[in-house]
C-alpha cells in the first residue's frame, strides 16, 4: 500500500512539475513543456493546411479574425503590457491600408511592410503625449488622433481616394498565386502573423516585457527602479501601431477597397474590446478575442439569413445591441476575459483529480 502510495506521489510530481519555471530562459521560451510544443506545432500545421481544405467564405471569415488578432495583439501590448490606453487603433489600421494601395502586384508583402513602419513612425508621435499625461486625458488625446485621422482619410485624395475610397489598381500575386483567391491572401497574412504572434510572445516575457509591466503597474516606481520611462512608452506605441499598420495592410488585400468608414471610432472600440474580451497582456488573448469579436457577428448572420433575407436587414440594426449585451454579460461573469476562463478550464484538468 505505501509503495502504490508513493508511486501516486511521484507520477503527480512529475506532472505538475512540468509547469514549473526555474529561471527567464524558461519563462521566455515559445513553448516550455513537450506538451506545448506538440500543441505548437499542431497549430501551425493545422494554419497551413486549412486553406487546402476549406473553401472561399470560411477563409475570408480567417482571414478577418487574423487582421482583428493582429490589431488586437498591437493593443494588447500597449494596454495590457505597457498600461497605455489608446482609442485610436483603427486610424493605424487605416494607415496601413492606405500605404499598401500603392505598392501592389508583386510588391505587395512590400506594401504591407512599408505600411506598418510608416503606422510605427507615426505611433512614436503619438505616443509623446504619454510622457506627461496618462489615463483618461491620454484616451482623450488618442480619440483626438483617431477624429484627426478620420479627418486627413476624407481630405487627401491624392493618397486615399478621399470619401469615395481606394481600390487596388492591380491585382497583386503571392508566390505567381492570384492574391484575389482569399486562402491566398490568408497565406500572406501568415508569412506576417506567425513571427508576430511569436515576437510578442517573446517579449512580454524579456527584459523589456518586464519593463511594461513595471510601468502598467506604477511609472513613478518603475523610473526609480531604472527603467527607462521614454523608451518604454514610445516603443509600446510604436509596436502597437506596427500591428496595427500590417493588419491594415492585409485587411486591404482582402476586401480589395476601402473607404474611410472601414477605419471610425467603432473600429477602434472593436479592438478595444478584442483586449477586454480576450483577457490583457497575453497573446493569447488576442486570439480569443478576436474570434468572439468576429465570429459572434457571423454566426448571428447565418442563423438569421437560415430564417429569411428579412432577418438579416433586421439583425443589422440590432447586431450592435446584441453584441454588447453579450460583451458586458461577459465581463460580468467573467472578468478576466477568455484567458481567465481558458485558464480554469486546463488547471481543472491539469490537477484531475484532485479537488483544488
Amino acid at each position: 500500500m505505501y509503495r502504490l502510495s508513493q508511486s501516486l506521489t511521484d507520477a503527480f510530481s512529475r506532472r505538475f512539475s512540468r509547469t514549473v519555471r526555474e529561471d527567464y530562459r524558461q519563462d521566455e521560451a515559445y513553448a516550455s513543456t513537450p506538451q506545448g510544443r506538440f500543441w505548437l506545432v499542431i497549430a501551425i500545421i493545422s494554419l497551413l493546411v486549412m486553406p487546402l481544405l476549406l473553401p472561399q467564405y470560411p477563409m475570408f471569415v480567417a482571414t478577418q479574425i487574423l487582421v482583428a488578432a493582429l490589431a488586437g495583439l498591437g493593443l494588447h501590448l500597449l494596454v495590457g503590457g505597457a498600461g497605455q490606453i489608446s482609442l485610436g487603433q483603427a486610424a493605424f489600421v487605416g494607415i496601413g491600408a492606405y500605404t499598401s494601395s500603392h505598392l501592389t502586384g508583386d510588391l505587395a508583402p512590400l506594401g504591407i511592410l512599408a505600411g506598418g513602419l510608416i503606422a510605427a513612425l507615426i505611433g512614436i508621435v503619438l505616443g509623446i503625449p504619454s510622457l506627461r499625461i496618462k489615463g483618461a486625458y491620454l484616451a482623450i488625446a488618442t480619440l483626438a488622433f483617431q477624429f484627426l485621422a478620420d479627418y486627413i482619410f476624407k481630405r487627401w485624395t491624392d493618397f486615399t481616394g478621399g470619401v469615395a475610397g481606394r481600390k487596388l489598381p492591380a491585382e497583386g500575386t503571392f508566390l505567381g498565386l492570384p492574391l484575389a483567391d482569399d486562402r491566398v491572401v490568408f497565406y500572406l497574412g501568415l508569412v506576417f502573423a506567425i513571427p508576430m504572434f511569436f515576437y510578442a510572445k517573446r517579449l512580454l516575457s524579456t527584459r523589456a516585457g518586464r519593463a511594461w509591466f513595471a510601468v502598467r503597474d506604477n511609472d513613478l516606481s518603475a523610473q526609480l527602479s531604472g527603467v527607462d520611462l521614454v523608451r518604454s512608452k514610445l516603443t509600446a506605441f510604436a509596436l502597437s501601431a506596427f500591428y496595427g499598420g500590417i493588419a491594415g495592410g492585409i485587411l486591404m488585400h482582402l476586401i480589395g477597397a476601402v473607404t474611410p468608414e472601414n477605419f471610425v471610432l467603432s473600429f477602434s472600440i472593436q479592438y478595444l474590446a478584442i483586449v477586454i474580451v480576450g483577457g490583457a497582456g497575453t497573446v493569447l488573448g488576442a486570439v480569443l478575442g478576436a474570434f468572439f469579436i468576429v465570429l459572434i457577428p457571423e454566426t448571428l448572420s447565418v442563423i438569421a439569413g437560415a430564417f429569411g433575407p428579412q432577418y438579416v436587414a433586421q439583425l443589422s440594426a440590432w447586431r450592435s445591441v446584441a453584441f454588447g449585451v453579450l460583451i458586458l454579460l461577459f465581463l460580468i461573469l467573467e472578468p478576466r476575459g477568455l484567458v481567465g476562463l481558458w485558464g480554469r478550464i486546463r488547471d481543472y484538468f491539469r490537477t484531475w483529480p484532485l479537488p483544488y
